[in-house]
């Protein structure tokens, strides 16, 4: 009888490169950050002005279609060589050749955010609507050309915008990893079947779908006073990136950082009001089940460490390929559409089987990031 364990589907990266140290890998990491620097010497080659220049473009709609067809294909490098490193350090963060490698190429970001920002500024001053009138090219890239010249107006100067780049490696990004290492690495001691163990956070947080009751209970409790002790660093790198967020904000002239985040992500403030009263509407619904939930388990009010708890026979094993079916089917019930997208889900979100020119399919990057 085949391990369930090892029968279900597993990343298998090698087919993007062998590894993090070897050749191949050195070589296409080598190769992106070279096209990087292509793709700066193109733009500074076409005259569009920079920190150190006020250049002047002849023929804008000419200069936009190369610069654009030749970001995408280095976006596409990247963002293929930063998804093979994250496949790395999602799932050990004390992996320490893919620290070093997502920081080398963190590194290299910056020259992408410089020129992203550079970019931004130049668009600031043309006749965006004209060019996409002009250009079936420019046409396709409409709303990112139209998002960056509403950014143009949030820009700070290009020295304080070259210095914020620079200085995000050592302030936010930096806060970000040291508060997911830190937060994946918590080690728990936790009562499990009369003996104190030392277990993973994330292994502590699963006892929330345990079948015993006490169980539950037990890794709750053990949760949130690891979480207590552990509250001070987190605080600080919470508090620090999102004091860098506040600040960057006030600067580029947004009247709040909720306005800078909305249009990072492309919503309006209409939008929010509209997920937020949906999630309001709703609130009523969820309640009814938590309590029912509390009738079911005998425990009302419904405490917070059975509000994840099974219901019914869990003792039934299911193999990936029954969970699979399962929900597919019960998607099909609401929608072809749905079913379709958790198929796709289920098919897709692994690598493709054959390397390309050391990329991966969308795939891969859609699911993994």
């Amino acid at each position: 009888m085949a391990d369930p364990v090892t029968a279900l589907p597993h990343w298998d990266v090698s087919v993007v490169y062998p590894g993090l140290e070897s050749g191949a890998f050195r070589d296409g990491f080598g190769r992106t950050v070279e096209r990087i620097d292509r793709l700066l010497a193109l733009v500074d080659r076409l005259g569009v002005p920079g920190t150190d220049s006020t250049g002047r473009v002849k023929d804008p709609t000419s200069a936009l279609e190369q610069i654009l067809a030749e970001q995408n294909g280095t976006l596409e490098d990247v963002t293929t060589l930063e998804a093979y490193i994250y496949a790395f350090v999602s799932t050990n963060t004390r992996d320490a050749v893919a620290q070093a490698r997502l920081s080398e190429l963190q590194q290299a970001r910056v020259k992408l955010n410089l020129l992203a920002v550079r970019l931004s500024a130049w668009i600031g001053t043309l006749d965006v609507e004209a060019l996409i009138a002009e250009s079936e090219s420019l046409g396709g890239h409409a709303y990112l050309l139209r998002r960056a010249k509403i950014r143009s107006a949030h820009l700070m100067s290009p020295p304080q915008e070259d210095l914020a780049a620079q200085l995000i490696l050592t302030g936010s990004t930096a806060w970000e990893k040291l508060h997911s290492s830190f937060t994946s690495q918590i080690m728990v001691p936790l009562d499990v079947e009369g003996v104190t163990r030392q277990v993973p956070m994330s292994n502590v947080r699963a006892y929330r779908l345990d079948a015993d009751g006490a169980m539950r209970k037990r890794a709750y409790e053990a949760e949130i006073s690891a979480w207590k002790l552990t509250e001070v660093p987190l605080a600080a790198a919470m508090n620090s990136i999102k004091g860098e967020v506040a600040t960057l904000a006030r600067r580029r002239g947004w009247d709040s950082p909720l306005e800078a985040a909305l249009f990072d992500h492309g919503i309006d403030r209409e939008t929010l009001a509209a997920m937020q009263a949906a999630s309001r509407e709703s609130f009523p619904d969820f309640r009814r089940y938590l309590q029912a939930k509390g009738r079911a388990l005998k425990a009302f009010p419904l405490p917070w460490w059975d509000i994840e708890a099974p219901l019914g026979d869990v003792s039934r094993p299911w193999s990936y390929a029954e969970s699979q079916a399962f929900i597919e089917q019960g998607f099909a019930r609401f929608s072809p559409a749905l079913r379709d997208l958790a198929h796709r889900a289920f098919s897709e979100s692994w690598i493709d089987a054959e390397p390309r020119d050391g990329k991966v399919g969308g795939a891969f990057c859609m699911w993994l990031k």
